[in-house]
This record gives structure tokens, C-alpha cells and sequence, in this order.
């Protein structure tokens, strides 16, 4: 199994353009169950804990530029963790953005 960093990497995904994508990938994360959605947030809450831990330990104004790069990190540490935790609900993602599209 391939761990995806970007949706564009993903072969299901790679007709639909970057609105759409997002579209599908929202409606992948709705359709995880519980449990699962409760284990990828806790993968992403740990981590960036951690990190803000870590940064309270950072002397004087240094801490302005260990804040700057630990909120620009975080959606790049995160995305992938939500890509490849919502991979097996894609397929119906795709399916029910299709249906609404066709609708419309």
C-alpha cells in the first residue's frame, strides 16, 4: 500500500481538478467510522502536543519563530494523515460525487 503526501498522487483522483478533489476527499473523511476518525485525530493531536510542548522550553522571542514554523508544519504534517486514513473510503466518496454532479 502506497502513502500519499498529496491527493494529486492518487489514481482515483487524478481526473478531477483540485476543487473536486477536496469535494471527494471531505466525503471520504465523513464516511470513516468513528473509531478510525477518532485514531487519525489522535495520530495528528499527539504529535503537534509534542511539538508545543517542546516549544514552551524555548527561550525569550525565540519562541515567535518555533510557533511560525510549528503552525506552518502542522497542516503539512496533518494532510497526509488524513489522505491516507480516509484511502478506503475514497471509492464511495467518488460515487456519491458523482451521483450529486449528475444531479446538478
Amino acid at each position: 500500500m502506497a502513502f500519499y503526501f498529496s491527493t494529486k498522487k492518487i489514481p482515483q483522483l487524478s481526473g478531477y481538478s483540485f476543487v473536486e478533489r477536496a469535494a471527494i476527499m471531505a466525503a471520504a473523511q465523513e464516511a470513516m467510522p468513528v473509531p478510525r476518525r477518532l485514531i487519525c485525530n489522535l495520530a495528528k493531536l499527539v504529535p503537534i502536543c509534542v511539538v508545543f510542548y517542546a516549544i514552551v522550553d524555548v527561550p525569550g522571542w525565540w519562541k515567535l519563530p518555533a510557533l511560525l514554523a510549528a503552525g506552518i508544519g502542522y497542516p503539512l504534517f496533518t494532510q497526509p494523515i488524513n489522505i491516507n486514513m480516509s484511502l478506503p473510503y475514497i471509492d464511495k466518496a467518488i460515487r456519491q460525487f458523482e451521483a450529486s454532479r449528475a444531479e446538478s
